[in-house]
């Protein structure tokens, strides 16, 4: 900083020395890539506001692969320009002229400089690029991959995110902020302090945060470090690709089951469906495992209490289990990493959970194949009461389904599905009642609950499941 303020003195003493007054004074970062300089220019009038936003800059001459590929995506909308131009070397110094004399006797222009120079240095930051720290610009990968954790983030694809929406990408992500983190990354983000955050600014703020120079407070420097962990775990993070199923035994018989394998660097790993396949995925949706297909009737089930927790055919009283009212019309199946805890009683049902993953129902066109893992998005609840303890039935829909993009809440379900969800209440009131059995209920006025409610039912019986793991249960 005391090298800007020398030069600020420097620049501003030279265009004493000349010059007519009142002309605006030119600021000017520059970085130096490889034999061109990469400029980023702006204007201070007489009262120290810049007259229009800074440009960027780049040589005309400057060939495409030697620019840094986070900064590619700007040269068809960003003017550029250098020190060795068609037209020969521009002189360096100020090019502009300034010699009111209160700027000189009082130097109170010199803060508005230096705030000038810190935005343009911003956005370069924005761009991925540290004037400051010439060696330490964003990798190209690294950018690809904060954008997918801004997408995460941005669920409602605005291009924007609030601090609630900044926080909820830690909870996706598994690494939930207290507050006060929360509060303190997001006002190291917002420097404009609108209340959202652009992909800009979150880029600008990872380039200076990753910054050597040490630009950080203690409070910056603690969720810097809680940040590298999320990137890190984005980086290595679980793909359905890798995963495969095998089975067992004969179909339709007691020992069947459907067997879960992930291919860990070329190493096949037994893996379970209930404990090793995260909830979310990387893109900030959630997965599904796939029980019982649409169309279909046999009652199968992840194996809670059988090591690694295959999927097999549930049994009563010694015989295979199936639904005798009819074949489903969705795909059944669950949320990894979830369990409805049954020694907690659910304020808003009255009753305790039921010992099972948390239920998914997914509204998709296709049949989805029993053991496939689905990435979903969730849309809704109904709070389900089977037999005195809560069963939470989760409304959500492939995330790759032509209808994925119009569905967003349980409310968009009956707009473009009307009867849809009142269909598959009543399928689930009345299953059981062919087999002699009392229908079974609802709770919350049988109302079909909206995303947000769902999201914190899933986020708890997500707790549930940690604290339950945490004791070193992998069976119940």
């Amino acid at each position: 900083m005391n090298e800007q303020v020398a030069l600020v003195h420097e620049a501003l003493a030279r265009a004493q020395a000349s010059g007519p007054r009142g002309t605006p004074i030119d600021i000017a970062v520059a970085r130096q890539y490889g034999d061109s300089t990469v400029t980023m220019r702006t204007q201070v009038l007489p009262g120290g506001m810049p007259p229009s936003a800074p440009r960027d800059s780049m040589p005309q001459s400057m060939p495409l692969s030697s620019v840094p590929p986070q900064m590619q995506s700007q040269l068809f909308s960003e003017r550029m320009e250098t020190d060795y131009g068609p037209i020969g070397p521009i002189e360096g110094g100020v090019p502009r002229k300034y010699t009111t004399n209160s700027f000189y006797e009082d130097n109170n222009e010199v803060p508005s400089l230096l705030a000038e120079i810190e935005r343009l240095k911003r956005k370069a930051l924005s761009r991925g690029v540290n004037l400051t720290s010439p060696h330490e610009d964003v990798p190209a990968e690294d950018v690809v991959m904060l954008r997918q954790v801004f997408a995460i983030a941005d669920d409602t694809g605005d291009g924007l995110i609030t601090y609630e929406q900044l926080m909820q990408m830690h909870v996706v992500l598994g690494e939930p902020l207290s507050e006060e983190e929360g509060r303190s990354a997001f006002k190291a983000m917002d420097s404009n302090r609108s209340g959202n955050i652009s992909f800009e600014d979150f880029l600008a703020w990872y380039t200076l945060a990753h910054s050597k120079s040490g630009m950080l407070s203690k409070k910056g420097s603690a969720y810097t470090s809680r940040f590298k962990k999320i990137m890190n775990k984005i980086g290595s993070a679980f793909d359905t690709k890798h995963l495969s199923t095998f089975t067992s035994g004969t179909p339709r018989s007691l020992d069947f089951r459907v067997l879960f394998h992930y291919n860990d660097n070329g190493e096949l790993k037994q893996i379970s469906p209930w404990h090793d396949i995260p909830l979310y995925s990387p893109d900030g949706f959630v997965h599904m495992v796939t029980e019982i297909p649409k169309f279909s009737r046999a009652k199968f089930e992840i194996a809670t209490g059988e090591p690694f927790n295959p999927i097999k055919q549930d049994v009563k009283n010694g015989k295979l289990r199936d639904y005798n009212y009819g074949d489903m019309c969705f795909n059944y199946g669950c949320f990894p990493q979830t369990w409805e805890d049954p020694k907690h009683t659910t304020p808003d049902t009255g009753y305790p959970g039921d010992n099972d993953p948390i239920d998914a129902v997914e509204i998709g066109y296709r049949m989805l194949r029993t053991g496939s893992v689905t990435r979903v998005k969730v849309l809704g609840c109904l709070a389900m009461i089977d037999d005195d303890e809560t069963d939470w039935k989760v409304i959500c829909i492939s995330a790759d389904d032509p209808l994925a993009s119009q569905l967003n809440d349980v409310t968009d379900v009956e707009r473009l599905l009307p009867g849809y969800v009142s269909v598959m209440r009543e399928w689930f009131r009345l299953y059981k009642t062919v087999d002699g059995k009392p229908m079974n209920k609802f709770a919350l006025n049988e109302k079909a609950m909206g995303r947000d409610y769902t999201m914190k039912v899933i986020e708890e019986t997500h707790h549930f499941w940690k604290v339950l793991t945490d004791g070193g249960n992998k069976t119940v």
